[in-house]
Order: C-alpha cells, then structure tokens, then sequence
C-alpha cells in the first residue's frame, strides 16, 4: 500500500490547490487549519476513528463555478448514498436481529461500504459518527454500554461467535443511520471538505486502516480500502474540471495512482465478488 501513501500527498497537493481559491483573501485562512493531516482518531467515549474534517478549519467560500458545481453534484451523489446506505445496513441489522450468525457475517462488510465511501462528509454529523464507528478503544472495554455501532455488533459476532443480546445495538444502528439519512440533506457542504475529501481517504487507508485496527475482528478491511478508494475516486471525478485548469500533470499523476491503487486491490478480488475485495 506504498502507492497509497504516495497518493495521498498527492491528493494533500491538489487541495491545496483548490483551496487557494476558498476563504478570504487567498484562502490562508483555510489552508492554515486544513491540510490533509491527521486519522481524526478519537480519545473519548464515543469519539470515532473517523473523518479528520471534522477537526479541521473548513470555513471559506469560493466563487470558482467548477468548484461550486463539484460541491453541489457531490451532495446529490451523497444523499444517494445515504438512501442505499439506510437499505443495506437494514440487511445486515435484520440478519442480527432474526439470531442468523452466518447471514449477518455475511452482510457485515457490505453494510458499511456506503459509510465507507462518504465518510469525509458524514463524519461531519459527529453525534452519529461516534455512535456508529467508534472502535473499542474509544471506551472503558467491550461491555462498555456506550460501544455502540457496526464495530460492537462486529465483536459479538466474530469475538463471542453469537448474536446474543444484540438487538438493542442493531435497533440503535438503524436508528442512527435513518437519523444521518435526514441530517445531510440539511447539511451544508463546505467547498474546503469537499477539496480535502480525496487526500483525507487515501490518507485513511494508508496511514491508519492499514493495520486491521478498523475491523480487528471480521478482517474484512479490504472492503474498507475500497470503498474509501471509490469515494476518492468519485470526488477526484467531481473536482477534475477544476484541477485541470490549475494543473494538469497533477491530474495525470493523482489518476495513474487510482489505476496503480485500483490493481493492486483487484489482486484479493474474490470470484463472487467481481467489485469487492475481500480478504486473502
């Protein structure tokens, strides 16, 4: 995953780039509190190994239509998201809830490929990203009451092998998500999240996610590298028209990366799951 790491310096310098054009005067006022930095790790009960924007500086506006345009698809393409990712965590929770071990397994990795994707962005509704993706180290142990979210439902499943007792955590998790379903429709995109988003997913696999600590019981990480690679990939889409008129050799350079990365995930792509990996 060098490759990865390299890209998300790269990345780092592309929304420099961008920002330039966000915030008062030349945009310092950003840049100076929004550079790419940072896993956004948390210390506290119910803090979540998240987005590292929401611990940035994201004011600023920018009259740069191309950025705008980027800005207002990538919501649109957001919500969309949500709505998918609302169905498919209902599949996993409704495999919890019915007591099926092997079912809800199964649907694990897939419900979080969504959050995975738009995780800049929904990282932002704090409360819930907290309630939803906080790692075990965030609390006093694993019966900590407040460990909530995918990775206490991954923990009885894999550590305990049982669905036992579960119920109220996947209710919660529903709840959670239906509840971040409503809050970004209302949630103001800032152009400075948006342009730091590639740099801050890349940056998730290559200096964090890497090490399995994310899904240190399922070992389905890989589902997560992809997902945040795809949710990069998108916004590097959305943001193009607007690098290129700022540099193009970067847009060059930040695209044979996607390829290079996008490889050598296809290396632990499964047969049953043509655009997923899956672990070795």
């Amino acid at each position: 995953m060098g490759e990865a790491g390299r890209m998300a310096a790269v990345a780092g310098l592309a929304a420099v780039l961008l920002l330039a054009g966000c915030g008062k005067d030349d945009g310092a006022g950003v840049r100076s509190g929004g550079s790419a930095s940072g896993s956004g790790t948390g210390s506290g009960p119910g803090t979540a190994s998240g987005s590292g924007l929401a611990n940035q500086d994201l004011r600023g506006t920018t009259d740069d239509q191309q950025v705008l345009e980027a800005v207002a698809d990538y919501k649109t393409w957001v919500v969309g998201e949500v709505a998918g990712l609302v169905a498919d965590t209902r599949k996993f929770t409704d495999a919890v809830r019915a007591g099926d071990l092997a079912a809800a397994k199964r649907q694990f990795a897939p419900s979080r490929v969504r959050w995975e994707r738009i995780e800049p962005i929904a990282g932002l509704v704090e409360d819930i990203d907290g309630r939803v993706d906080s790692r075990v180290d965030d609390f006093e142990g694993p019966a900590d009451p407040q460990f909530t979210g995918w990775h206490r439902l991954e923990y009885h499943l894999w550590k305990l092998g049982s669905t036992k007792g579960t119920k109220p955590f996947a209710d919660q998790l529903d709840k959670d998500i239906a509840s971040l379903e409503q809050q970004i429709r209302k949630l103001e995109f800032p152009p400075a999240a948006v342009a730091l988003g590639p740099a801050e997913l890349v940056e998730e696999v290559s200096e964090g996610k890497i090490t399995g600590e994310e899904d240190r019981y399922s070992h389905t990480d890989l589902w997560d590298f992809d997902a945040n690679v795809d949710g990069s990939r998108k916004l590097f889409e959305l943001l193009t028209p607007a690098l290129q008129a700022k540099d193009a050799a970067l847009v060059g350079e930040i695209g044979a990366g996607f390829a290079a990365v996008g490889k050598s995930l296809a290396a632990y792509t499964t047969p049953t799951a043509a655009s997923t990996p899956t672990p070795p």
